[in-house]
C-alpha cells in the first residue's frame, strides 16, 4: 500500500516512496486520475441520458440537445453543456420549453426533486 515517506525511516528512498504515493491519484504527468469529469464533443443533435450525469458536453457545432422528460435522467442528475460552436445551441426541453445558448455560454442541466432546471451564463476565456 502506498504511503507518505516517514521521517527518519525512509532515508535514501523518500523520493521513490513519495512518487509511489502520488501515483495513486495522479498519472506520470501529474494529471488527476479517477473521478475525472468526462468531457465529450458533440457535432450533431444529441439527447441526454442518465449516463451523462456528471459529464461535460462541448457543442462544437450549432446543434440541438434534447432534454428528456422528468424522471428519465434520475434525481440528482447534473450535466454541464458548453457552447463552443460559434453559433447557437438549443436545449430542447420537455413540452415547449427551450433554452438557447449563444457562443461562449455554459449551462448546467439539473434534475432535482422531480423538477428540471437549466442554469446558464456566459463563460470567460482566461487562456
Amino acid at each position: 500500500m502506498a504511503n507518505l515517506p516517514t521521517p527518519g525511516a525512509d532515508s535514501g528512498t523518500w523520493g521513490d516512496t513519495l512518487n509511489t504515493y502520488l501515483l495513486v491519484g495522479h498519472d506520470a504527468s501529474g494529471n488527476n486520475v479517477g473521478g475525472k469529469l468526462v468531457e465529450t464533443n458533440k457535432t450533431t443533435g444529441y439527447t441526454l441520458t442518465a449516463a451523462n450525469n456528471s459529464q461535460r458536453i462541448v457543442a462544437t457545432s450549432a446543434i440541438t440537445i434534447t432534454v428528456p422528460s422528468v424522471g428519465t435522467l434520475v434525481n440528482g442528475f447534473e450535466c454541464e453543456i458548453v457552447n463552443d460552436s460559434g453559433g447557437t445551441v438549443v436545449l430542447d426541453g420537455p413540452g415547449a420549453t427551450n433554452v438557447s445558448l449563444t457562443d461562449g455560454e455554459v449551462a448546467c442541466v439539473l434534475e432535482v426533486n422531480g423538477k428540471q432546471r437549466v442554469v446558464k451564463g456566459t463563460s470567460t476565456v482566461i487562456s
